[in-house]
């Protein structure tokens, strides 16, 4: 448990000419592991492209500061967090314990199936699935930030994170399209 919430004062190199220091261990190891089903090589490769950016931005001192400080309403926290601290929530991240693959691994496991529908719903998954579903009526037109924004946002599902089903403006506090949003900001810096 110890090791959950040490800090370890060190430097790294996340992307070339790129010094990270003050990050934890955790974060430094961060990696990902994505398998997509289907779609084409286009799609492929700009999965591809922000799931490196997704390491990068993992990996980051920003990231890291962000999260621990992300306020809703002059408050240090997310909505709907699950109970959970700020900082409680940056290391569940970087244990990367999915609720169908609950060992703590230090990595985003992820399997993504594209699909199109003429909808507003850029991506769903369950909680009984292992996949997230991914609409190539978006993936087509995303750059590979909004690409990982979508990735992240699903997969702290995966985590347990949740939101409200219709859409307010706290919704855009929760854990998952908080975090996601930071993923896609600062994905633009790799």
């Amino acid at each position: 448990m110890k090791q959950f919430f040490a800090l370890a004062l060190t430097a790294s190199l996340a992307s070339p000419g790129i010094i990270q220091a003050n990050v934890p261990t955790l974060a430094e190891t961060f990696t990902t592991d994505v398998y997509v089903l289907n779609g084409t090589s286009t799609q492929k490769s700009k999965i591809d492209r922000a799931e490196q950016k997704i390491k990068d931005v993992v990996r980051s001192e920003e990231f890291k500061n962000r999260v621990i400080n992300f306020t809703y309403n002059g408050v240090k926290r997310f909505v709907d967090n699950g109970g959970l601290t700020n900082t409680q929530i940056y290391y569940k991240i970087l244990n990367g314990a999915e609720r169908l693959l609950p060992s703590q691994d230090n990595e985003m496991d992820l399997k993504i199936k594209t699909y199109y529908q003429n909808s507003s719903t850029v991506g769903w998954t369950t909680t009984s699935s292992m996949y997230i579903n991914m609409n190539t009526k978006f993936l087509n037109q995303y750059s590979s930030n909004e690409t990982a924004k979508t990735m992240v946002h699903e997969w702290l599902h995966k985590l347990g994170f949740t939101h409200s089903k219709y859409y307010s403006t706290s919704r855009n506090y929760s854990v998952p399209y908080g975090v996601g949003r930071i993923v896609m900001e600062l994905a633009s810096r790799y």
